[in-house]
């Protein structure tokens, strides 16, 4: 009757252990998607930013030919073109950045979330492992007779061999005595 409740509770205590890696693994999981999500909402926020950057660059050339063309001057040459390239160049640049960071935070948040991908899966066969582990201890107890209470014949000890076989002298397995390890 103990070695059923042993055995039940090696096989509860088993079973513990794969759940709790496959419980890590989920957990880790649920992190990955939650980093890519975050990643892609970073992601949007730069490419509102992108677009509020074009928006006003549009804003800041319509200006600039609205001054220029009520003030006289031709506003395709010149000053007012100056100032309408200048502000290409800089809401570009602003754009392009902003384009940039979108990118780096996708690709930040998906290698965090393969590095909790990988953990998960370490947790896992870590849970595996050890189950693995605790009834494969539980077994080699019961093989040597320490859990089971059946005794086993007495164990074999390495005694000096005789001469004549094959080799020269050698060791023969042969019953140590009873209480002699």
């Amino acid at each position: 009757m103990a070695q059923v409740a042993a055995f039940a509770f090696t096989a509860i205590s088993a079973y513990s252990s794969w759940k709790q890696g496959a419980y890590a693994r989920a957990e880790y999981d649920a992190r990955a998607a939650q980093e890519r999500l975050r990643g892609r909402a970073q992601a949007l926020q730069y490419k509102q930013q992108g677009i509020e950057v074009l928006r006003r660059l549009n804003e800041n050339l319509a200006s600039t030919v609205a001054r220029a063309a009520a003030g006289g001057v031709d506003p395709l040459s010149g000053s007012a073109l100056n100032l309408q390239n200048y502000a290409m160049r800089e809401g570009t640049r602003d754009y392009n950045q902003s384009r940039d960071n979108a990118l780096i935070a996708t690709g930040m948040a998906e290698y965090q979330a393969k590095q909790y991908k990988a953990a998960g899966k370490a947790a896992y066969r870590s849970g595996l492992l050890s189950a693995i582990t605790t009834i494969g201890t539980k077994a080699a107890g019961a093989m040597q007779g320490g859990t089971t209470g059946v005794s086993t014949a007495a164990p074999i000890s390495p005694t000096p061999g005789t001469a004549g076989q094959i080799g020269g002298t050698g060791y023969l397995l042969t019953p140590a005595p009873v209480g002699v390890v």
